[in-house]
Order: structure tokens, then sequence, then C-alpha cells
């Protein structure tokens, strides 16, 4: 079971398992054999876990060098083929930061994905210059959420708000929540609130459990003696699956963040996770004959996994990750396109802060130029959002429906 993205709560990051594999510095490999491009090499980061059992982000890596080798088919970025430096970081503040400083030293023309919870990159490719595109935004110094050279399109840290709406679609009519009695859930907890006035659904009742409780028994007790047939999640890891394994074989449908949940675990609670449904960004990859740009990622996944890439291949593939690290090279792809002049790590930066009506084909057009109002999520560019449920019988996601949910509206929304 590979490491989802875990989503942090305040300033504590709760959930995610941490990575525990060892920084191996990085490599430095052409993508997509012999390019058809001329000119120098230019060169695209990615900061991820990778190696061993349990750990890292492999399909995201893969995704990296699939969208590369496509890129260097298509005759590179500005006629420069794309090398793709991976830097496998441990989740730890040092090794981070050493990852930032490669970047740097190797002076790539972007960090396309960054997964780190430890922080400290944002500081050291600011003074560089260098942008960050698609990075995930856990990082405990909050710095993803706010740094001008930031540019995220996953905006996972409003799934709280999405979810009231996601549950009514679904089919619930009276909706609580399951949080932790920490201070550090109290600002995702509060998103709920909103979200649940915005849907016209107050959430009640509200249930606080401590972060050691491993028996939820007693909280889907509570949420049935109350007559709540959905609940919002602000729990994760085994708190999670406890609440959708017991409360869905009696009807409470839950309600959490797309790619935080393992579905190695989902499959073992059998048709009770049914009842689970996950804000998500991205179309689910069953969507392919609705989206051009959907079938052309898997068709260059499929290539790369044809080339060798054993990391490329379906059965790890995610909907989440895989596509936003696959869309981080997009973006890099056509605003370094429009550089004028000579491709640098800095023109690149002043490009993308000129660059609006971007269109990716899989959410709504990035406007780059407008930086989010909401207090300290100022650089998460995409707020658009829509719903999946789990189905058993066939092991994966489905669309829930084809709405989607604009998360900083509906939060203004309940808010005022």
């Amino acid at each position: 079971m590979r490491r989802r993205l875990g989503l942090r709560l305040g300033a504590a990051c709760i959930g995610a398992v941490t990575a525990l594999a060892a920084c191996g510095g990085g490599s430095d490999e052409p993508s997509g054999g012999s390019a058809t491009s001329s000119g120098d090499p230019t060169k695209l980061m990615i900061i991820a876990a990778e190696g061993g059992v349990g750990v890292g982000h492999p399909e995201m890596v893969a995704a990296v060098r699939a969208a590369a080798r496509a890129v260097n088919e298509r005759g590179g970025i500005k006629g420069h083929p794309v090398e793709i430096v991976h830097c496998n970081e441990r989740n730890d503040p040092a090794a981070a930061k050493e990852c930032a400083q490669q970047a740097v030293d190797e002076n790539v023309l972007a960090v396309v994905s960054a997964v780190s919870t430890s922080g400290g990159i944002m500081p050291i490719l600011e003074q560089a210059g260098i942008p960050a595109i698609g990075s995930a935004g856990i990082a405990v110094d909050q710095s993803e959420l706010s740094s001008d050279v930031s540019f995220m399109i996953s905006p996972l840290t409003f799934y709280p708000t999405v979810c009231p709406s996601l549950l009514r679609r679904a089919g619930a009519s009276k909706i609580g929540l399951v949080g932790y009695d920490l201070a550090a859930s109290d600002r995702l907890i509060t998103m709920a609130q909103a979200g649940g006035r915005a849907a016209g659904t107050p959430l009640s009742p509200e249930l606080r459990v401590p972060i050691t409780s491993s028996d939820l028994t007693p909280t889907i007790a509570q949420l049935t003696r109350a007559n709540a047939d959905g609940a919002v999640l602000v729990v994760f890891d085994q708190a999670a699956y406890a609440v959708i394994g017991g409360g869905g074989g009696a009807g409470l449908r839950t309600c959490h963040a797309a790619g935080t949940l393992s579905e190695e675990y989902l499959d073992r609670l059998g048709p009770a996770a049914d009842n689970l449904v996950v804000a998500s960004v991205f179309p689910e990859f069953s969507q392919r004959g609705e989206f051009p740009e959907l079938a052309r990622m898997l068709s260059e996944l499929d290539a790369e996994e044809a080339a060798g890439n054993t990391d490329a291949r379906a059965e790890i593939r995610s909907s989440t990750s895989s596509t936003a690290a696959w869309l981080s090279v997009q973006i890099a792809e056509k605003v370094g396109n429009a550089v004028p002049g000579e491709l640098t790590s800095r023109a690149l930066l002043d490009q993308l802060r000129g660059t609006s009506g971007l269109d990716l084909g899989l959410i709504p057009p990035l406007d780059f130029t407008k930086p989010s109002a909401f207090p300290g999520v100022s650089r998460v560019f995409n707020t658009t959002m829509r719903g999946a449920r789990w189905d058993s019988a066939t092991h994966g996601w489905l669309p829930l429906g084809p709405e989607t949910y604009e998360a900083l509206s509906l939060l203004t929304r309940g808010a005022s």
C-alpha cells in the first residue's frame, strides 16, 4: 500500500503515514528516449518520497516522466528537451531543504509537484526564483499555500466545505460531523460548518473524539441516535475507516477527501464502504470518454509503462495524485512555450504570474494573475471540486454525478 496524500490540520499534519524512505538525493534522467527537440536540455524536478513498502508516490514520479516523454515527442519546451530530476525526501526538514537546494544547484526550470509535510522548500525556491507548480499544499509551514512562487491546482484543503453538498447529492438529509478534539482541527471543522449552512443542512451533531481513539462504536451510536444519515469526516487513517465501515453497514453516508484513503482498506470493508463519497479535484479514470485530456494522460502513462517504467502501471495510478503530477508538467510546457526570449526559471515565473485563461481540459481555466482572497490559501488557484463514490463491485471510484462545486463560493456563502 503506497502512502496517501495527507491533509494538514492547522499547523499540524495528521493522518498521512510519514515517509520513511531514505533521501537518495535525486536521479537525473532524460525522459522520452531520444528527444526530437533541439537545444540544451531543461530540467523539471519532482520532490516526493519513493522506495520502500508502504511509503512514497511512485505513481506521481511516473506521471511526471510520462508527461515529459510526450513533451519531448512534441519538441520539448521552446525547443529544449526535458529531463526529469527526482529528489526522494523522507519527510524530514533537512532532507526537504536539501531537495530544494538541489533544485537551485541543478538550475531546474521548475519544481513540478512537491509532496512534503516538512516545509522549508518554498523559501529556498523563492530566493532562486524557481516556480513550484502543483505542490500538494501539506507542508507544515503552510508556505505552499502562500508563497508567491507557488501555483497550486488542487484545493483538497477545502474538502470539508464541499462534503455537505456531496452528502446531500448522495441522498443524506441530516448530516453530522466527526472530528478530532484538537485545536489544530478547528479550521477544517469551521469549513465543514460553513459548507453545511451553504448546503441548507447545518451540521448536527458535531462530535469530537480524541486522536488516540481506536473504538468509534460510541460515536457511530451517537450519530444514529441523532438520526443522522450522513457525516463529514475530519478524522484520518484508522478512525476514518472505523466510521466508514461501522456506519456504512447501518446506512450512514460518509464524506472524506479523495486521495487520503487506501483502496486496499476500503476493499476490506466490503459493501459497507459503498456509502462513502469523496470530494475530488479531477475526473475519475472511468470518465476518459468524456475528457479528451484524461484519455491523453492515460495514453501517455501507457506509453511510459510500455517503455519499461513499471511505476506507470494501471494498478497504482491515482486519479488524484497521478493527475495532479501530470497536469503540473502540462502547465510548465504551455506557459514555458509562451515565455518571450530565453527560457529560464525566472522568465517562467514571470510568465506564470501573468497567465490567465489557461485551459488544461480537466479543471476550469486557471488565472494566475488573481491569487485567492481567502486568508491563508492565496496560492490555490483552482477551488472547483467534484464528487466520487466508492463502488465495491468494481473496487474503485465512480463519479457521483456531473455536478461541480465551487468550494470558495460555498465557503463564502456559508460564512455570511
